[in-house]
């Protein structure tokens, strides 16, 4: 798996060199452009210096390829030397060299053939070309008339472009040089920067990995985290502290379940060896009791399987349409008896025919555990009311609760949680609501416990 490290190093650097790249030829070209400029207005005012001098008022007595009287000292100084960058060289209307500085040497210009027009044309030429050595050069090409009777002469002028050419060359490996060298020190640096900002999360992985069954009570510490990583430092204390909480209820769910055995177990086990050892005053009595410690075990192993089996199979639910108003009937059939004997009364204010797209098998778990709950811990002679009214809710079961508070809110859902902590009720081993909260997660429903003004509301509601 790529590190958080490999990643930005390998979106980083590329990126570096990128605009490196852009700075490089960004620098290069403005280069480029201020030396084509110099040179250009360099050439155009020797050009205009020459073009001035021959348009001065001709002496009638100076032939026409007699250039060389009408520069001045400082032009011919640069004309004549062989090791000058300024060249020149004219031509006669039949393309035939009228004169040639010494500058160029062997070598000849290139003739400007467009420049075949009449003399007072204002056109000029300006152009790339090289030498027939290969020097490139800038030319700049232009016509004069040397007078009334003379014919017009065509002139070229030019500059060599090695020298600066040179310059740009030099000035691209300083460019690419440089650039080298920042982004080695960049990556150099972002190496660095990016292991010191990733310390905090050795350190936290490091927390982690220390944290222990023992150790849940423990929290991640978060100095010198950055912002982004403190979201996931809190989500992973609240989960430590649900882990904390899940380990304390499993450890009393534990000491509950050992206590709900050993209590029957133990009982039985007396009643047995002493019927063994003096079976004359054995009583049917005696057996009878064993029988209904046995029913009691078994009700407790049959609950802890139910649980684990809906726990479980929360991905193989059933849908199909289910009436509610069934399926709330059949389960207070089941209750017929409970409901006579502690005289209670049921108010129905379920809508008819109401239905809902659920697994009937879970449902009815659900059902059956709030209404047997709600029957068998109403006062005597009083009411239960089982109700639908709320669109928010599939199923609302209310009972007179004067014995619960607040807090028992809280731990009611837990399993073999009972109010009667001497657990002398052998009906109930305390898994109904638990086995019901459990069959409402696998369906994605919600169930909630409200206590108001003595009186318990539980409700089977939609998720949000």
């Amino acid at each position: 798996m790529t590190s958080i490290r490999a990643k930005l190093l390998f979106w980083l650097v590329p990126c570096f060199v990128i605009i490196a790249i852009l700075a490089i030829s960004a620098l290069y070209l403005s280069e480029q452009r201020r030396l084509n400029a110099s040179l250009t207005n360099e050439l155009n005012e020797f050009a205009r210096i020459i073009k001035l001098t021959l348009k001065r008022p001709p002496n009638r007595f100076t032939p026409p390829a007699a250039l060389n009287q009408d520069f001045s000292a400082n032009i011919m100084s640069k004309l004549d030397n062989e090791n000058s960058n300024y060249y020149l060289q004219s031509w006669d209307k039949q393309g035939q060299t009228l004169r040639k500085s010494s500058s160029l040497g062997d070598y000849q210009l290139p003739a400007p053939s467009s420049l075949q027009q009449p003399a007072d044309s204002s056109d000029d030429v300006e152009y790339n070309s090289q030498l027939s050595n290969g020097d490139a050069i800038r030319v700049y090409s232009f016509s004069v008339q040397g007078g009334p009777r003379k014919p017009a002469v065509n002139i070229s002028v030019a500059i060599n472009r090695e020298e600066m050419n040179q310059q740009l060359s030099s000035y691209a490996l300083q460019l690419i040089g440089g650039g080298l060298f920042f982004c080695t020190l960049l990556s150099v640096m972002l190496v660095f920067a990016i292991r010191k900002a990733l310390t905090p999360i050795q350190n936290l992985s490091e927390q982690v990995a220390k944290v222990e069954a023992g150790s849940l009570h423990n929290r991640l510490i978060a100095t010198n985290v950055p912002s982004e990583i403190s979201p996931l430092v809190d989500r992973l204390n609240q989960l430590l502290a649900r882990l904390e909480q899940s380990f304390a209820r499993e450890r009393q769910f534990n000491n509950d379940l050992a206590h709900e055995l050993r209590t029957p177990l133990a009982a039985m086990r007396t009643t047995s060896e002493v019927a063994l050892k003096w079976p004359e005053q054995s009583s049917s009595e005696d057996f009878q009791y064993i029988a209904e410690s046995s029913a009691q075990l078994q009700q407790t192993i049959d609950s802890l399987l139910s649980l684990a089996r809906i726990e479980n199979s929360s991905a193989e639910t059933l849908l199909e349409q289910v009436n509610i108003t069934t399926l709330i009937e059949e389960c207070l059939s089941l209750q017929t008896n409970q409901i006579q004997q502690r005289n209670i009364t049921i108010s129905q204010l379920v809508i008819q025919d109401q239905y809902i797209v659920s697994d009937p098998r879970l449902l009815r778990v659900i059902f059956s555990n709030l209404i047997s709950n709600a029957i068998a811990y109403a006062p005597v002679n009083s009411d239960v009311i089982i109700d639908s009214v709320s669109q928010q809710s599939v199923i609302r079961v209310s009972n007179h609760a004067p014995h619960l508070n607040q807090d028992d809110l809280t731990t009611m859902f837990d399993r073999l949680w009972r109010k009667d902590k001497a657990r002398t009720d052998n009906q109930h081993v305390g898994l109904g609501l638990s086995i019901a909260h459990s069959a409402a997660q696998a369906l994605s429903l919600e169930l909630h416990a409200k206590l108001c003004e003595q009186q318990l509301h539980m409700s089977l509601n939609y998720s949000k």
